[in-house]
């Protein structure tokens, strides 16, 4: 009995032993709320820098599988920093002869393995043919037509194989000047352009249109955004294939490949900063068909 009595009689915690205990709960709180502050801050410039370097990398593929393929001398139509339109090739082929049967006078060609989407997207404006003597291609747009899947038999005639998933067509009107097996390519005119973005107001967008030769109206594209206000093209020109310029020579058939500086944004910015994360992207292309 004494000692239930005497365990009965045990105090308890003081006022300034639960003062001091709370004290220090509360500074173990606004440290790990520190802590989880600090964390959530660095994931969310992590996941801000990653929104950032996909906005360059979105657009770089698209981008580059066009500009490789211009044709240096006669590829490039107009150029600035900020916009440049070509005349990019989506299908090579070489020329069979010609065709007086059918539609008119034509020129039957025999098309290369080439992606079907690619082939059938709209837009064809014109066909550009190699010189055997000089080497320079000789552009046909005006007026220019393709009739596709005709002139097989031609070509078979003057023995000359559509390799498989290849194509055969006819031009309209005929290449001047072109020998059996001379190299054709067919292009569109695509135009580049960083300006005002829809997508996201107030910052910069890349832009895509493919022109047509008709009265069609342009189809564009916003790709990707946004884009820091550095974003731009520079150029490569002939004699100084080592360093790009900022703006385009006065030739434009001086221009032999692009510096593009697809310097991508996050669209927000990380709690208490005052800009959104950039993402610095700098890479070049040179033009698969150029002379030198």
């Amino acid at each position: 009995m004494r000692n239930v009595i005497a365990g009965r009689g045990r105090r308890g915690f003081t006022i300034i032993e639960i003062l001091v205990g709370m004290v220090i709960f509360a500074i173990i709180g606004a440290l790990f709320t520190k802590l989880l502050t600090t964390q959530g801050k660095f994931f969310d410039k992590q996941n801000m820098g990653n929104a950032a370097r996909n906005v360059s990398r979105a657009s770089l593929n698209r981008v580059v599988s066009d500009m490789r393929m211009i044709e240096a001398t006669g590829g490039m139509i107009a150029a600035s920093p900020t916009a440049i339109t070509a005349r990019v090739p989506f299908a090579l082929a070489v020329v069979c002869g010609t065709n007086t049967s059918g539609p008119g006078t034509t020129t039957a060609i025999s098309i290369l393995p080439v992606d079907s989407v690619i082939y059938n997207a709209p837009g064809f404006y014109g066909y550009a043919w190699r010189s055997a003597t000089t080497g320079v291609y000789t552009y046909v747009e005006n007026g220019a037509i393709q009739y596709k899947n005709t002139g097989q038999d031609l070509c078979t005639q003057v023995g000359i194989t559509t390799l498989t998933n290849g194509r055969n067509a006819r031009l309209s009107p005929v290449v001047n000047g072109s020998s059996l097996g001379t190299p054709i390519f067919l292009y569109r005119i695509i135009r580049y352009e960083f300006k005002a973005s829809t997508a996201v107001p107030g910052k910069l967008g890349l832009y895509r249109t493919t022109m047509f030769p008709d009265a069609t109206p342009p189809a564009t594209e916003e790709l990707v955004a946004p884009f820091a206000s550095t974003a731009r093209f520079r150029f490569f020109v002939v004699g100084n294939n080592t360093n790009a310029q900022d703006n385009p020579p006065a030739a434009l058939s001086d221009v032999r490949g692009l510096e593009l500086h697809l310097d991508g944004l996050s669209e927000t910015a990380v709690a208490g900063s005052p800009s959104p994360e950039s993402a610095p992207f700098t890479t070049a292309v040179f033009f698969k068909n150029r002379i030198q």
